[in-house]
């Protein structure tokens, strides 16, 4: 999901759709690092800035807002066959890159990367861990850049022993390693 718009009119409904909903509206619900601080971050250097911790809010408020994540690409190399590019808190593979924020709902992110293994063929996968043992549907969809991945298609795994879940995303569905953007999205709300 890209950015809501810089100019012109906002509605409830674009913020909604943006940032997930509950009930009827309430703009109180859209605080930034509020009661739902997982819905909008302050994550990074200057992303929704604009949206006030407390107070009046106005629809104005959220020109050039979005959720999701700031990435810092980041790679290690295991020998000359794997490579993985993204995050990971060094929990499930040597840390790499950075993630801001840290947690989606309330789990921490272990890592989110992408996959390229050059043994027998050239293969990529796109790669989620969080802590916990959560539900397939814990969320329904990752986006970055031009891509979009539904946890519908994912091999998904949840890791009782380690306290961990996986969502694992094969070739049919990745075909590169393609830098991460600054403002990659899992969203929990919209409908597959």
């Amino acid at each position: 999901m890209s950015r809501l718009q810089g100019s012109g009119t906002i509605s409830m409904n674009d913020i909604r759709n943006q940032f997930g909903a509950s009930g009827s509206p309430d703009m109180a619900e859209y605080y930034r690092g509020g009661v739902n601080a997982s819905r909008v971050h302050s994550y990074g250097s200057g992303h929704n800035t604009t949206v006030p911790t407390s107070g009046t809010i106005d629809m104005a408020d959220f020109y050039n807002t979005h959720r999701g994540w700031h990435l810092v690409c980041g790679q290690v190399n295991f020998g000359s066959t794997i490579s993985n590019w993204g995050y990971s808190n060094g929990s499930v593979i040597p840390a790499i890159g950075s993630i801001n924020p840290t947690n989606y709902r309330g789990a921490t992110i272990l890592g989110m990367y992408r996959v390229r293994t050059t043994f027998k063929g050239t293969q990529h996968s796109q790669v989620i861990y969080m802590q916990g043992a959560l539900p397939r549907n814990w969320f329904n969809r990752y986006t970055d850049g031009s891509f979009t991945l539904y946890t519908a298609n994912a091999s998904w795994n949840r890791d009782f022993s380690r306290n961990r879940t996986s969502w694992i995303w094969g070739s049919n569905y990745v075909s590169s390693t393609a830098p991460y953007s600054n403002g990659a999205v899992i969203s929990p709300e919209t409908p597959q």
